[in-house]
């Protein structure tokens, strides 16, 4: 028998990037309901299997740094001990409320995405992407 998954459902999530691992920034990772993964997905890759001319091969385009950010924006619901570089006081997360994948949906303000290295942005990214997936543990349940 399958156990579902909760689309609800957070962890926490600390960086191996985070030089304090004795007092880290803790990044609360959500899942992508199975539409909003879709959107991700479908919105960062394209394939084309023909052309006008019988010669050419298959495109296929990947925006690699799109679907991070944009994994980001709906996957990271929540984080704890983060500094802002220009107050140096920690951030106070408040998400947007925006239209994307055919409804009303929380998001991270991507001011609070531009204070991510592009290193934690893949880290993070890389995460709430694979959240879904079920551990060993799940699929024997």
């Amino acid at each position: 028998m399958f156990t579902g998954i909760d689309i609800n459902s957070t962890r926490k999530f600390i960086s191996k990037l985070d030089p304090d691992q004795n007092n880290p920034t803790v990044f609360h990772i959500g899942i992508l309901d199975p539409v909003l993964r879709a959107e991700v997905d479908d919105e960062s890759s394209t394939y084309e299997l023909s052309s006008r001319n019988p010669n050419d091969k298959a495109k296929v385009r990947l925006n690699w740094n799109k679907r991070q950010i944009t994994a980001i924006k709906f996957g990271l619901k929540g984080l704890e001990n983060f500094l802002d570089p220009q107050t140096n006081k920690p951030v106070d997360l408040s998400f947007d409320t925006i239209q994307y994948a055919g409804k009303m949906r929380q998001a991270v303000p991507d001011r609070i995405i531009a204070m991510f290295s592009n290193e934690l942005r893949q880290e993070l990214a890389e995460a709430v992407l694979n959240e879904s997936k079920l551990s060993e543990e799940e699929r024997k349940n």
